[in-house]
């Protein structure tokens, strides 16, 4: 019998024990398969940064107006740091395939006594050798690997929240940007009054020197800090086209009011979501159950590895025809991997440990994050419904006494900047208010709107609405 009979049945039975099972299943996640359908092909063109359409263009400028749920939906559609996310689930998925898979087997040839006057051919042997791995090495692998998998698809769920909240924080910058401009162009066009107001009772000799100058400076005041707002509001521009995943300037009219409040959970909802869903937690979880399958990989990886060989070996010396068979088994006398095993163990330890620190510091951020929101809350309702109105109607009275002589310029510019004090503060509070509710929304996992094809906005109107906007 030739050799060439039996090699092609040997490495076909040989080859046949590499196979194993096709990727998993597709993730579930519709955020996922949305930028994998809209993205890849994008993606994959030698220059994507370069290609004539961009998928957020179009999703920009099919928006008459910009309401923030559709400013968060857009942008987690679209991000290029979810994009890179959802590549790192795909590479995970890769890695779970070739942790699953077994080595190689070799194809080896021997020939012996070449040229022997007993027959020139001398000995030719055959063998394919395949290295077998005992211990349940492959499928523990393959846990841990699925473990990495599961961790790169809690972050990106958990950069899904995080964009959100950079997006909820960089639109109610622009809109408080936009009433601080508005509000200082009205103070300018006051100082002005005011100054033309001066300058005539100075002509008639009712007003001093010192009264003029002092308007002056307001006047110059007033101009610089307008200049500073619109410079203010250029970066939250920018800000907010960074957060949308775009270099493009948004000229998409904003239509959120800063002043319609978020609606939360109570504290104790706030604090039970967050200990459940937040991903620090699932990530901090899946630790401990990828160390313990680590501990289980190394326990199992002291197991030996096993080498099988066969193949057939011609003798033209003897004319024959045999079949070689070889086994080799290392023997763990040394290095039986207990230092691996010892550090998975450690590694499982402190995994555990973490998950308590992981907990004790998110109940201190929402505890922070909350005392906040509910800081601004109150205030935002004192300024909107006390504050502001009192200040209104003091600058009102002010300016009719200084009018009719009954008090003097000072006191009209108190109350002046008494109402602009109160007013910029009202937007700041609302700023923070709104940044507070957005950190709360990510640490507790809340409100996922954008992927619900009908989202619901979680505010609420007021009745002052109107009246602060035409302020």
């Amino acid at each position: 019998m030739k050799p060439s009979s039996l090699i092609l049945p040997i490495i076909g039975a040989g080859l046949s024990v590499g196979c194993t099972s096709p990727f998993d299943a597709r993730w579930d996640n519709p955020v996922y398969r949305s930028l994998q359908t809209k993205y890849t092909q994008h993606d994959q063109q030698p220059n994507p940064a370069e290609t004539q359409t961009n998928p957020i263009t179009k999703d920009l400028e099919t928006q008459s107006s910009l309401e923030i749920n559709d400013a968060i939906r857009i942008a987690i559609e679209n991000h290029p740091k979810l994009r890179a996310a959802g590549y790192r689930i795909d590479a995970a998925t890769g890695i779970v395939l070739q942790s699953g898979l077994h080595p190689n087997p070799s194809l080896n040839m021997e020939s012996e006594a070449l040229g022997s006057n007993a027959g020139r051919g001398g000995e030719t042997a055959f063998t394919i050798e395949q290295q077998i791995l005992l211990g349940n090495q492959l499928n523990n692998a393959k846990d841990v690997a699925r473990s990495d998998k599961l961790s790169t698809q809690i972050e990106f769920e958990a950069l899904e929240f995080a964009i959100a909240t950079q997006v909820s924080n960089a639109y109610f910058s622009v809109l408080s940007a936009q009433q601080r401009l508005q509000r200082n162009q009205e103070l300018v066009a006051l100082s002005t009054q005011l100054l033309d107001s001066v300058n005539a009772r100075f002509d008639a000799g009712s007003a001093t020197e010192t009264d003029r100058l002092r308007a002056e400076v307001v006047y110059e005041q007033a101009l610089l800090s307008h200049d500073a707002t619109r410079f203010q509001l250029d970066a939250a521009n920018q800000s907010l086209a960074s957060a949308l995943g775009t270099d493009s300037k948004i000229d998409t009219p904003l239509i959120t009011e800063i002043d319609q409040l978020p609606v939360l959970p109570t504290h104790n909802q706030l604090i039970a979501s967050t200990l459940e869903a937040n991903s620090k937690v699932s990530l901090a979880k899946l630790a401990i159950e990828r160390a313990k399958q680590s501990h289980k990989l190394a326990q199992s990886q002291a197991s030996p590895d096993l080498f099988v060989s066969v193949g057939p070996r011609y003798s033209d010396i003897d004319n024959e025809t045999t079949l070689d068979l070889g086994l080799s088994l290392e023997i763990p006398l040394f290095d039986r991997n207990q230092g691996e095993i010892q550090a998975t163990l450690s590694q499982r330890l402190s995994a555990s440990a973490q998950l308590r620190e992981v907990q004790l510091e998110l109940l201190a951020e929402v505890s922070n994050a909350w005392s906040n929101y509910q800081s601004s809350l109150s205030a935002a309702n004192r300024y909107r419904d006390q504050l502001i109105p009192k200040s209104e109607r003091t600058l009102e009275l002010t300016k009719l006494a200084y009018e009719s002589g009954k008090t003097d310029f000072l006191r009209l510019l108190d109350a002046q900047q008494v109402l602009i004090e109160s007013r910029l503060s009202y937007l700041t509070t609302l700023e923070q208010l709104h940044h507070s509710a957005a950190l709360l929304n990510e640490l507790s996992h809340s409100s996922p709107h954008w992927r619900n094809p009908t989202p619901t906005p979680q505010i609420q109107s007021t009745d002052h609405t109107q009246t602060e906007a035409s302020r």
